[in-house]
């Protein structure tokens, strides 16, 4: 028996692939432990490496979606190259589009249908539970009624929860519905819905409660569940209500939601300055509009002084304000389809949608497939992807540990749809 086979044997027989995807996946929710998630990611790297020289990994090429993610990553590379800006391009794929492809592939390869997936999904549940519980815990009833007062609070679980809420709690919502699990964890699954749903809104942000609460009820459409979609509503409702006795200022920037003012007013009340930042990043967009400027939006700033766009825009405008304020790392575009646009230019958007095109492909094929691994497959791509659309009308979520999060989702309904296809053509509907 080779080095590689005995290492491979090794390897298999602890399930260190997975054990260290687990506990990378587990940490994606937490601004913290970067530490921990970078380490895990490279023991899995090595795992999988030896499992791939041993001839025990297997990706199926032939799959549209690894054809496109391979497409999007191809794309990337060659805009990065071309680009202004190969250097920092380069790092932001090894940084950020690397771990996705990994994780994507290791997903794909390394599990089965749903019964080998339901720990990718526990894992993604658990680390968002733990953050929830640490919240609560470590801060006072009032403290987390007035978080918009607390911005600055060194205690960072607070920081951007609402925005992956946007992700864990329709994916959440998705697998309650679609499978079978025992009522315990089915107690639990909706418990940890209504307190992140809680601390979500306590958040105080508008867009985030917009985007997962429409993810919620497109999954009940699409499940049927008119009942528990108007019980719901009801517990909402009174939920609601005390929370407004306890602190009516909780419900004010919710306020604005009903106001015309917020949607066509450029200023901190309504978009801000989402429409001067639009303006100002489709000028740049202009002078680049195949392969953009090279992967990662971080230099926008860069381009804005490099290409002389702080000269050319009116300097008494909000968008010459906005880009003169804001340094490197913290300008950015606000909508995914102009960062996609800005970073890697047409044919990369093209990619970009392609890719999740394949997804939402898959749960149409699979729509009338009832089994749990084809419902939770459609659910989910409804739910998530949903709240994904509505969440990056004013972001872009496709790089970090959002990136990562979604790639994961990505390679887990592949897995689903390979299963529910598999099934189909075994019991014929």
């Amino acid at each position: 028996m080779s080095m590689i086979s005995r290492m491979e044997e090794w390897v298999s027989s602890y399930r260190l692939v997975t054990v260290f995807l687990l506990i990378f996946l587990f940490f994606q929710g937490f601004r913290e432990f970067t530490g921990v998630r970078n380490t895990a990611f490279v023991l899995m790297c090595l795992a999988f490496a030896v499992r791939w020289s041993a001839g025990k990994a297997k990706v199926n090429l032939s799959d549209k979606t690894s054809v496109a993610l391979i497409v999007l990553l191809a794309v990337s590379l060659i805009s990065s190259v071309v680009g202004p800006y190969p250097g920092e391009s380069l790092s932001a794929i090894r940084k950020n589009l690397l771990y996705q492809v990994v994780v994507f592939f290791v997903i794909v390869s390394e599990y089965q249908g749903l019964k080998g997936l339901r720990p990718v999904f526990y894992a993604l549940f658990g680390g968002f539970a733990l953050r929830s519980l640490a919240i609560v815990i470590r801060n006072d009833p009032h403290v987390l009624f007035n978080w918009l007062d607390h911005n600055n609070d060194p205690f960072t679980f607070l920081k951007g929860y609402a925005m992956w809420a946007t992700f864990y709690i329709p994916l959440m919502a998705a697998y309650l519905y679609a499978c079978k699990e025992s009522v315990k964890i089915r107690a639990a699954i909706v418990f940890f819905i209504m307190l992140e749903t809680g601390l979500a809104f306590l958040n105080n942000h508008r867009t985030q409660i917009v985007a997962f609460g429409a993810g919620i009820v497109c999954i009940m459409f699409a499940g049927r569940r008119y009942k528990l979609l108007a019980w719901g509503a009801l517990a909402i409702f009174i939920a609601g209500f005390f929370a407004y006795q306890a602190n009516p200022r909780s419900f004010d920037r919710y306020k604005t939601l009903l106001s015309p003012q917020t949607y066509v007013s450029n200023d901190s009340t309504g978009l801000n300055d989402r429409l001067a930042i639009w303006q100002g990043t489709v000028d740049m967009i202009q002078e680049r509009p195949l392969l953009g400027y090279g992967y990662g939006w971080k230099k926008i700033k860069n381009v804005a002084i490099d290409a002389g766009w702080l000269d050319k825009w009116d300097k008494d405008g909000r968008t010459h304000l906005y880009f003169t304020e804001k340094g490197y790392g913290a300008a950015n575009p606000h909508n995914l389809i102009l960062q996609i646009l800005f970073e890697i230019g047409i044919i990369g958007l093209v990619a970009f949608l392609f890719f999740w095109l394949t997804i939402v492909w898959k749960a149409v094929v699979t729509w009338r497939v009832e089994t749990e691994g084809a419902r939770l497959l459609r659910y989910s791509v409804v739910g998530v992807l949903v709240s994904y659309v509505i969440i990056n009308a004013t972001n872009g979520l496709w790089q970090e540990s959002h990136g990562i999060l979604l790639t994961a989702f990505a390679a887990s309904a592949t897995v689903l749809y390979k299963e529910a296809v598999s099934g189909a053509d075994s019991h014929p509907q």
